[in-house]
């Protein structure tokens, strides 16, 4: 126990030691009976219990029984009591006095509880409005220590946002960055009466988002828990404005780039026709031989694969476009993937490929073009990246809530840090561009057509299988 608060207890039963003396000269000096007596100390004992508890006011009531004993009952100076009723009067006495003073101390300790309830809710009150303040548009971590140790009024905050690995610090918090990450990573709350510190695990929903420790309070541990939610849902908030923004700037970047890529590909269009045409006239005039010959039909050649890659570029252009409207028809699978086939003959080469048996019955609902066009796609990525000559392999599988169509070529191997970067515009894995020339448009028209069609569109990889990339349909889409 503090020495301060034994040193208060002591004045305290002093100057209830010192009333009950007073009270019984009183009464003596002035000829009170025993009934008189006792209701000025019953008075006293129960003024004690409501403002200083029950601990003194038992001390009193024992005090005020011997002098109760003592002077007013008989034999008088004595401490005996002869008469049975005398004993009557004083078990009564001292049985009211400790429940009057037991049912003080628990009014007045109730009170006291509710007062600081009340405390704690304004603070708490006053930390969300603060909180509703900050501008997401700045880094939060840091304020959000600043208006926790301000709004709760306590020594000192540390907190560590697990999203953008960043440790900060207010007041005076004796534990280190290494202290406060491990509470978020053994996701284990803990509340420490003697340092009076608390450390809580930050969530969104069950996910841990960061940590939280606050030093120097006298809060309840609801106080804590409401500031711990009330700081990670500042911190989402802060995470999804921030999303919000980003997104609409890469779609504003989208926009632009669309607009550059059709404006780009219709300027191709037309010295691309004139080339072709005098390329392909030349070829038929058959007079140019040896040397000259060779390089025409290396200008026809070349010119057609400009040709295509505009081709690529209007209909990407077309998909970026918000007006887009898919024409959903009934497609069944195995005619339109040997079809696909049959178109890609050029860019699969030497490629065999071959359709697993579960393509016969299956069907799907989708925009024919725009599924063509995802899946030349992926036959042209698959032969690209794939072993010389080696097998490539489409399968049809039929889930409950989708459809989904896999392509796996062989001999090629894609990181798992690099599979979801490669559906992004203009991006190309580290290294593939001396493999294969390209792009980097081809798989973001991929999963443009599939999410158009609210499916998906990931990639296994494996460098003993190779490469394979699924593309999923939803089963619940209609003609409509």
């Amino acid at each position: 126990m503090p020495r301060r608060h034994i040193h208060d207890r002591a004045r305290k039963l002093l100057i209830g030691i010192t009333a009950a003396l007073l009270i019984t000269w009183a009464a003596y000096r002035f000829r009170f009976n025993l009934s008189s007596a006792t209701s000025v100390h019953l008075f006293l004992v129960t003024v004690i219990a409501l403002r200083w508890g029950f601990f003194e006011a038992s001390v009193v009531s024992l005090l005020s029984v011997a002098c109760l004993d003592y002077f007013f009952t008989e034999p008088l100076f004595q401490l005996y009591i002869s008469d049975s009723h005398d004993w009557v009067a004083l078990v009564t006495f001292e049985s009211v006095a400790l429940v009057v003073s037991r049912l003080s101390n628990r009014v007045s300790r109730h009170a006291r509880e509710s007062e600081a309830h009340r405390l704690n809710l304004q603070k708490l009150y006053d930390l969300s409005q603060d909180i509703l303040m900050l501008d997401p548009q700045k880094p939060v971590d840091q304020e959000l220590a600043i208006l926790i140790r301000a709004s709760l009024r306590v020594k000192g905050v540390a907190l560590w946002n697990a999203y953008d690995l960043h440790f900060c610090t207010s007041g005076i918090c004796d534990v280190t960055e290494d202290e406060v990450r491990s509470t978020y990573f053994i996701e284990r709350n803990e509340d420490d009466a003697v340092t009076a510190s608390s450390r809580r695990v930050l969530r969104s929903g069950t996910r841990a988002i960061g940590s939280l420790v606050i030093c120097g309070h006298s809060l309840d541990s609801a106080s804590i828990n409401a500031a711990a939610s009330l700081t990670a849902v500042a911190i989402e908030r802060a995470r999804s404005f921030s999303a919000e923004s980003g997104a609409e700037a890469a779609r504003q970047s989208e926009r632009l780039r669309s607009a550059i890529l059709d404006g780009l590909a219709h300027a191709f269009k037309t010295p691309l026709t004139t080339i072709r045409s005098c390329s392909s006239g030349l070829i038929e005039m058959d007079t140019l031989r040896g040397a000259e010959k060779r390089l025409v039909v290396l200008i026809d050649q070349e010119a057609n694969q400009l040709s295509d890659l505009t081709t690529r570029l209007l209909r990407t252009a077309r998909i970026d476009s918000a007006n887009l409207k898919l024409r959903r028809e009934r497609i069944y699978l195995e005619g339109f993937l040997q079809e696909s086939v049959a178109e890609c003959s050029r860019e699969l080469g030497i490629h065999r490929v071959t359709i697993q048996p579960g393509a016969r019955l299956s069907t799907v609902f989708a925009d024919k073009q725009l599924l063509r066009m995802a899946l030349s796609q992926l036959f042209d990525n698959a032969a690209k990246y794939g072993s010389p000559g080696s097998l490539i392999t489409v399968e049809v599988q039929e889930e409950q809530a989708e459809v989904v169509i896999s392509i796996r070529n062989e001999g090629s191997y894609i990181p798992p840090e690099e599979r979801e970067n490669i559906f992004k515009r203009f991006y190309r894995s580290p290294g593939s561009s001396h493999k294969a020339p390209g792009t980097g448009i081809g798989l973001s028209i991929v999963r443009q057509v599939t999410e158009a069609h609210r499916g998906r569109v990931w990639v296994n990889s494996d460098p003993d299988t190779g490469t394979t990339f699924f593309l999923a349909l939803p089963r619940t889409a209609n003609e409509e």
